[in-house]
């Protein structure tokens, strides 16, 4: 391997991965962002949350991941590992943000007056979630996990992470302790093309960088996980691909086609990948997907029945920034909870208690 080929996302390190507990969040818009409350949700209720050491995110998993850290000094976690204010400082705010619609309103205002479409993204992030806060408002060491917030360099093709000690990819010099605010970065990983893209970042003394979605690169986050920690937990909130006989021709809608493809196929080589290391034990842990087939699970809690039907319908909740139906925000979110449940008790912990039901027990998961 030469210095101009970037190494794989999961070329394994020689010496091994070290004891650290890894959470990957997918992108998949507010879908995502919603399946992914439901993982955390029940990974607190399960003591794993407080042993997380890092957690990389994507695009739509950003917004929850970003939320996580930015709240993570003020969970109090108790002697067993579990936060009992994480819906108060996590779920209300990821489920408000879920109220607002983004992404049209920034489309339609970039194109009708000046300003850039991402810029009028951030904005929107900051009014409503972030509130001014920076990458140095997130856990310093020894204060929590590392998060790592993910876009992609087009410049070079690479992985450009923003976290609380540095942002780079591996081309370019470190910058340590960045004071960027983290809805500039969570707009750079959410920065879906067409639209949505380019992310401008001034780095100075050394130009503007334009950044894109971080999952066209790593659509599923794993590289900074896989390659670091012993124990992975991956939450896959992608959408489930629409068979269309007659795929439209005219270049917008053509378009969004030939990037879902591209996506679609991305996420399946990802999937196979960490899959395989999973399997093999060359990693503990385990995978959860928005569109799994919830009976293949060798273990389910009788207290979370999810039928394939309802829970495909869910799946395919448009990958937007946009304003979903509040029972569908719930029943997402009812969806997340159970796949980790179901999850962890097939792959990691076979004696798991069984929780009292769903976290919105009216709206079930359809």
């Amino acid at each position: 391997m030469t210095d101009d080929v970037e190494p794989d996302v999961l070329d394994l390190p020689a010496v091994g991965p070290r004891d650290g507990v890894g959470l990957c969040l997918s992108g998949g818009g507010f879908r995502a962002m919603l399946f992914h409350l439901g993982t955390l949700r029940r990974l607190n209720e399960t003591g794993w949350l407080a042993r997380l050491t890092r957690v990389a995110s994507v695009s739509g998993g950003s917004i929850t991941a970003a939320v996580l850290g930015l709240a993570w000094r003020r969970l109090e976690f108790d002697n067993s590992g579990v936060a009992g204010n994480f819906g108060g400082e996590v779920e209300e705010p990821v489920m408000d943000l879920a109220d607002h619609t983004l992404d049209r309103p920034a489309v339609l205002g970039g194109l009708l007056t000046p300003g850039r479409i991402s810029r009028r993204v951030q904005h929107a992030y900051d009014r409503h979630l972030f509130h001014g806060a920076t990458l140095q408002d997130l856990p310093h060491h020894g204060e929590g996990p590392l998060f790592v917030i993910l876009s992609t360099n087009l410049s070079n093709g690479s992985a450009w992470r923003f976290s609380q000690p540095y942002m780079r990819d591996w081309r370019t010099e470190s910058i340590a302790n960045p004071t960027l605010a983290i809805a500039h970065a969570v707009t750079a990983s959410s920065a879906f093309p067409p639209f949505l893209s380019p992310s401008l970042l001034d780095i100075p003394g050394k130009g503007t960088l334009q950044l894109t979605d971080g999952g066209v690169f790593d659509n599923l986050g794993l590289e900074p996980v896989v390659k670091r920690c012993a124990t992975v937990f991956v939450s896959d909130g992608g959408g489930t691909f629409k068979v269309d006989p007659n795929p439209k021709r005219d270049w917008i809608r053509a378009t969004l086609r030939v990037l879902d493809t591209v996506d679609v196929e991305v996420r399946r080589l990802r999937r196979r990948q960490i899959v395989g290391l999973l399997a093999s034990r060359q990693r503990r842990g385990a995978f959860m997907a928005i569109n799994t087939d919830y009976s293949r699970f060798p273990q389910r809690s009788p207290a979370l029945p999810a039928g394939e039907g309802a829970t495909k319908a869910l799946s395919r909740t448009p990958t937007r920034l946009k304003k979903i139906d509040p029972t569908v925000r719930r029943q997402l979110v009812n969806w997340g909870y159970a796949a980790c449940d179901a999850a962890l008790r097939s792959y990691v912990d076979k004696e798991l208690s069984d929780p009292p039901g769903f976290p919105y027990p009216t709206e079930g998961v359809g």
